[in-house]
Order: C-alpha cells, then structure tokens, then sequence
C-alpha cells in the first residue's frame, strides 16, 4: 500500500474548496456565462419588448454600451481568474469561488444597467408618439429580458 499525495490525485496543495476545481473549470464557466449573458441580449434569439422613442437618447445608448462591457468584464475576469489560479503553486481554497463569484457579479450589475435603461425607455415611450413632435427618424430600442431583473 502506497500512500498518494496531492500531485498524485491531480491535485495541488492548499487546492480548491471542491476537489478538481482547476483554472480551466473557472474559464470555462465563465466563458460559458458571458457568451450565454451575450445571446441572451440578441433580440432576435430571445423574446423582446420594443419600445418606439421619439427622440434619441444617448442616455439609452450609453447605458446599452456599458451592460456589453460588464459582460465583456465578466469574461476577460474569468481568463484572469484562471491565469491567476495557473500561475500560483497553491491558488488557495477560495480564489476559484472568488473569481466565479466576480464573475457573477458583473454579469448580475450588467442585467441591472439593462433593467434600468429598459425602465427609461419604457418612460419616454410613454409620452407618445406624434408625428410632428418627434425626431425624423424616431428610435426603436429592444429590450431583452435578463435574468437577474424581469
């Protein structure tokens, strides 16, 4: 009878809070989650709500910009997490639960972003539409519903 140490089992010192939680498992997840969170803002995959703006609002367009980048953040903290778990000999109990966690987190704030401005739009399409009042070309803003905000 031998006895097996952590490098025999796959395994490093100080390793995951769960047995085989690898830095691979933190990119793939996160990954999977930021590319899901990205489809999931393609109107014509899921079910919309379109709103009809008379007038353009930037403060629309900056809000759309921003939930693409927490998606975008959440993806590129995900290649962190798993670079940082790589490059350390004994990443520690918690730094993959840390990094799914931020994870998370950003694509949580992103589909906040998105609950707000879908909130705004909802307001200014509630003025009404005329003809006469509103810009030439009025404004179509398609809300996705998010997962975290309905």
């Amino acid at each position: 009878m031998t006895a097996d140490t952590a490098e025999q089992r796959g395994g490093r010192r100080g390793g995951s809070a769960w047995p085989g939680l690898r830095a691979e498992h933190v990119v793939g997840v996160g990954a999977l989650l930021g590319v899901a969170a990205l489809v999931e803002r393609v109107p014509r995959l899921v079910p919309a709500r379109r709103y009809l703006l008379c007038h353009a609002s930037p403060t629309l367009d900056h809000l759309t910009l921003t939930a693409l980048g927490l998606v975008v953040a959440a993806g590129v903290a995900a290649v962190a997490g798993g670079v940082m778990m790589q490059s350390r000999r004994a990443p520690g109990r918690a730094l993959p639960v840390v990094w799914l966690v931020v994870v998370a987190a950003l694509l949580i704030a992103a589909d906040g972003v998105d609950a707000h401005g879908e909130a705004l739009a909802a307001q200014q399409a509630a003025t009404g539409f005329t003809e006469g009042a509103c810009d030439y070309i009025p404004q179509d803003y398609t809300a996705t519903p998010g997962w975290f905000f309905w």
